[in-house]
């Protein structure tokens, strides 16, 4: 790397993970100075067992906290308004976010409300300044988290909120809330924090702080996400890829947008199907895309993918498309692991065919909104990997 380099990187997040990492937190939070949290999730989607498993480790701490296990499927304006004043009243001093995705989001809203003494939602937007430190705000991911637990960014309603202060103070990761409920959801997991670890490994050549991020997510992803989709109970490789789910998050914060996270993100809001669903089916396409215009951003992808050996052994020319080659031998086989429990098919993933439309109408207005549909397009009516390799 250039010395003469300028580069910024900001990563607020500490990450606890292992085993018995949740009999830690009331520790943590008392160095936070916080003594008071409120626990945040959805039972529905989390389940009874991991709110029990959660609060039990505050055993004889001393420490009392708030539950609430209602959150919805989107973040709720209304239902947003009520915490913070039952946060207010009943003087919470910090939240907890028990699983991911929107209960993430809906937690990072929470906090910047009480924080900022905000009584309105509604005003919140995409250009709400948010430049100091709000309350200690830890996320306990489970297995269905999308990586942007970790990320600067919360959503409300399609606006994307971006400060460095959103993102949480602590990351708590524990074997046991990591187990996947099915090969599905550790699936999606996993195919979320591999697309977005790639794209931010791709524009972070003058960045090596967020280069050592992605690199790691990458490599857990590879070395253990095919046995989790083989056994999703199996406490290690779980909790090894919702680590890279934790790391590609860090790495994303800071950077731009990019095809596959859009992708992700769009079929999320508009139709509740986990981001890595969506960007599983659309990373071959944009790998061979990135190939064909950017071949020497994928170069730096092989390292990760291959190891020391393989990467020094290649020639430089030929990275970027051993690289991808990789990719594609590593998703194949990915998909031929879990048979018909992953979706391969849009329509599989339970999109129906009147809602592309709209999907195409919010694509139109990105300024890529071309490119973007032209993939959309191309896996409407893919034939499955599984299919094709049989």
């Amino acid at each position: 790397m250039n010395s003469d380099s300028c580069f910024t990187f900001t990563c607020p997040v500490k990450t606890n993970s292992g085993n018995i990492a949740l009999e830690n937190l009331p520790v943590e939070l008392s160095g936070l100075n916080a003594g008071k949290p409120l626990v945040v999730t959805n039972i529905a989607k989390v389940g009874r067992k991991a709110v029990r498993t959660l609060t039990g480790a505050f055993g004889d701490s001393g420490m009392s906290l708030g539950v609430f296990d209602s959150l919805g499927d989107k973040v709720d304006p209304a239902l947003i308004e009520q915490l913070r004043t039952t946060f207010i009243e009943e003087e919470y001093d910090s939240i907890i976010a028990l699983g991911g995705g929107t209960i993430v989001d809906s937690a990072k809203i929470l906090n910047l409300t009480v924080s900022l003494k905000i009584t309105d939602v509604r005003n919140l937007s995409a250009q709400t300044p948010v430049n100091r430190n709000l309350l200690p705000l830890v996320v306990v991911p489970t297995a269905d988290a999308t990586g942007l637990e970790t990320a600067q960014f919360a959503r409300l309603n399609g606006a994307v909120l971006s400060s460095e202060y959103l993102a949480p103070v602590l990351v708590v990761i524990d074997p046991r809330l990591t187990r996947g409920k099915d090969v599905k959801t550790i699936y999606a997991t996993g195919l979320a924090a591999l697309g977005r670890a790639l794209e931010s490994h791709i524009i972070a050549k003058e960045n090596p702080f967020r280069q050592a991020y992605s690199f790691a997510a990458i490599r857990f992803i590879r070395d253990n996400l095919p046995a989790a989709v083989r056994n999703p109970d199996d406490k290690k490789t779980t909790l090894a890829v919702i680590n890279a789910a934790v790391m590609s998050g860090c790495a994303f914060s800071g950077t731009e947008a990019r095809p596959l996270h859009k992708l992700g993100q769009v079929f999320q809001e508009m139709l509740k199907i986990h981001p890595g669903i969506i960007m599983g089916m659309c990373l071959p396409h944009i790998l061979d895309d990135y190939l064909h215009h950017d071949g020497n951003g994928l170069a730096s992808l092989l390292h990760p993918l291959t190891g020391d050996e393989e990467f020094a052994q290649t020639p430089e020319v030929q990275r970027a498309g051993a690289a991808v080659s990789v990719l594609h031998r590593f998703m194949a086989d990915l998909h031929s692991a879990p048979g018909k429990d992953v979706p391969q098919t849009l329509r599989e993933a339970g999109v129906p065919p009147y809602a592309i439309e709209d999907i195409f109408e919010v694509l139109d207005v990105d300024p890529n909104g071309v490119y973007l549909r032209s993939v959309v397009e191309r896996i409407r009516d893919k034939t499955p990997m599984a299919e094709k390799k049989g």
